[in-house]
Formats: C-alpha cells, sequence, structure tokens
C-alpha cells in the first residue's frame, strides 16, 4: 500500500469530523446495545457489581460498537435488533475495554477519559481480574454467535493484537522501529479489532458476501484511527482530554510523526533525540517529566504532522472505497462519514 510523502492537508472541525450526525442516526440501536451491556456485566456478586458500576460510569465514546450496529445497519438489517446483533458489539466492546483495563496496570496509569483508573480506585490485583472477568464475559458472547467462524476471527485478533503491543513495547526500548514496522504494529494492535468489530456485523446476520468488503474497511479505518491518535498525542487539533500532550514521546513511543522526523534527520541529529526519549523515559517511571519541546518542534519543521495528516486521509480514502459491494443506504454513508470521522477528529 503507498504511503504519500506529499503533504495533504486535513481541515480539522469539518463535516467530516464531527461524530454528532453518526449518533443520532444510532442513538436508538446504542440505547439498547448499553442495555445489554449493563446486563452482560452482572455476576450476582456486589463487590464485582460495584466494580462494573465503576467502569460504566467511565466508559468512553463506545465507537466500537457503535461501529459494529452501523455496519449491522449498513448490511440490511431493519426493526429491532437481534438478540445476536447486540452481542456481537458487546463482545468487541468487552475485549476492548478489558485490553484498557490491563494496559493502565502495565503502563501504571491514574487516568483515563478525565477519570481514576480502576488500578488507581481499587488495586492493580483488581483491575487486573475484572479485565480478566470481562474477557470471560466476551468469550461467552462469542459462544452465543453459535459460529466457529467468531472464534476464528478473535483467536487471531488477539495474537495479532498481543504480538502488536509486544512489537510497540520492544520498540521503546531498542528505538529501532521505522515505517514499514510501524505500520504492521498498527495494523496488529488497533485496526485488527476495529477491523473484527465490524465483521461481526455480517456474522451475526449471517450474511458472509458483505464480510471481507467490512474486513478491508475495518483494517483501512484502524490505521487511520492510530495515525490520528497519533497526531492528538502531539497536540494536533488541540490537547487531548485525560491525557498529557506528548506522552507517547514521554514513553519513547515511536509514532509515525516522529518516525517520519527520525528519517530526516543525520544521523547526529538522531542519535541526540533518541538519548533525549530515553532520558525522557526513565524520568517518567520515576514521576518527572523532560521538556520535549524542542523535539515537537522538530517533528513540526520537518514536517512530520503534515506528512502523517496526508498518510491518514489516504487510508481514510481507502476504507471508503472498500465499502462499494454494500447496498446504498444512509447506513453506507455514514460508513464513510466515520471513515473521515476517523482521520480527522480532534478527541
Amino acid at each position: 500500500m503507498n504511503h504519500p510523502d506529499q503533504e495533504k492537508q486535513v481541515v480539522a472541525g469539518n463535516d467530516g469530523a464531527r461524530l454528532g450526525p453518526i449518533r443520532k442516526l444510532m442513538a436508538k440501536d446504542m440505547k439498547a446495545f448499553y442495555s445489554h451491556y449493563k446486563d452482560g456485566l452482572r455476576s450476582g456478586v456486589f463487590a464485582i457489581d460495584q466494580v462494573a458500576a465503576y467502569l460504566l460510569r467511565s466508559r468512553g465514546k463506545g465507537l466500537r460498537p457503535m461501529l459494529t450496529l452501523l455496519c449491522v445497519r449498513a448490511c440490511g438489517a431493519n426493526g429491532n435488533l437481534t438478540e445476536r446483533s447486540l452481542s456481537a458489539a458487546l463482545v468487541v466492546e468487552m475485549l476492548h475495554t478489558a485490553s484498557l483495563v490491563h494496559d493502565d496496570v502495565v503502563d501504571r496509569a491514574d487516568e483515563r477519559r478525565g477519570r481514576k483508573t480502576l488500578n488507581l480506585v481499587y488495586n492493580n490485583k483488581v483491575a487486573v481480574l475484572f479485565g480478566d472477568f470481562m474477557l470471560s464475559r466476551a468469550l461467552a458472547g462469542m459462544f452465543a454467535q453459535r459460529r466457529f467462524e467468531v472464534l476464528d476471527l478473535f483467536s487471531d485478533c488477539a495474537f495479532r493484537l498481543s504480538r502488536g503491543e509486544l512489537v510497540e513495547a520492544i520498540g521503546s526500548r531498542k528505538l529501532d522501529l521505522d515505517k514499514p514496522k510501524y505500520f504492521t504494529m498498527v495494523s496488529d494492535k488497533t485496526a485488527s479489532l476495529i477491523s473484527a468489530a465490524c465483521q461481526m456485523a455480517p456474522l451475526s446476520l449471517d450474511k458472509d458476501e458483505f464480510r471481507d468488503p467490512l474486513r478491508k474497511y475495518g483494517e483501512l479505518l484502524g490505521i487511520a484511527f492510530q495515525i490520528r491518535d497519533d497526531l492528538l498525542d502531539l497536540g494536533d487539533g488541540g490537547p487531548r482530554i485525560g491525557k498529557p500532550l506528548g506522552l507517547d514521546m514521554s514513553q519513547a513511543k515511536l509514532t509515525l510523526p516522529l518516525i517520519h522526523t527520525l528519517e530526516q534527520l543525520k544521523q547526529t541529529d538522531k542519535r541526540r533525540v533518541l538519548a533525549k526519549l530515553r532520558k525522557a523515559k526513565r524520568y517518567s517511571k520515576k514521576g518527572q517529566i523532560i521538556d520535549l519541546k524542542d523535539i515537537l518542534d522538530l517533528i513540526h519543521s520537518t514536517g512530520g504532522i503534515s506528512y502523517a495528516r496526508g498518510v491518514a486521509a489516504d487510508y481514510a480514502s481507502k476504507a471508503v472505497l472498500a465499502l462499494e459491494p454494500l447496498p446504498q443506504s444512509i447506513y453506507l454513508d455514514n460508513l464513510k462519514l466515520f471513515a473521515h470521522y476517523a482521520a480527522e477528529r480532534n478527541r
């Protein structure tokens, strides 16, 4: 797949970057989903249900289950959503949330989405075990689909997720991540679950003819989404809510804008930047902050920001093209809108 080196300007805040129209369209379906999701988190044990209640209060935008249900509608589902389709979205959200809970423990994070993390409110053991509890509920949801393909899909997804996370973790130690490795890592770490979320729609409806187009759409969308995340971490579009500016850099994570910048530098300058990132990571572990503004300025001056914007827009456009086999509908139009939102969002 080609990755454009030329600059492409994306206008932040235009209609393509707004989620409101999609939320309005999917409001009834998402209400049904959250009712189903809440039921799925019930354990019958008061203490566990209290943990679940805290997590529900701090839930995010619900992008992945909304995407699953939007794909369900785009595949032709009418009327009230079936139990299978709601369970399909539940599986996706359970897996995603469990991975975030585990990530917060590994990263020793104190805050997510502007609220205290489970590991801070309770402790690491409770957070890890609750993440495991969610994984068990997700597995039950997979079996409820009564299709072997669902287990096969998420077996591959789990493998790719863990592989992507490991590549990123090892890459932050060696600081040797280049563009080919980056795109493979992002495809595994982020795009695999988004692609699975899209594929769950036709699987829950037994409309397998739409699975491959939605698989491709989800992969391309996921990469655009992660690149935009890279840009948001650097303050492109404004500071992120609940996440300090430049957090990825302070943890020596090589994101696409930074990788592009490193490619433009002479070896001596590159070694200096990498040395400072290593220092920032060491200090970050001690709760101290190193000023990385000079590196951020360097990313801007070498075209790292504009390059990454262009690549994200390119992936979003390819995601839209992947949807051609689906029937025309308002839901298809909003899947296209979702792709542009992923590449242009401000949070």
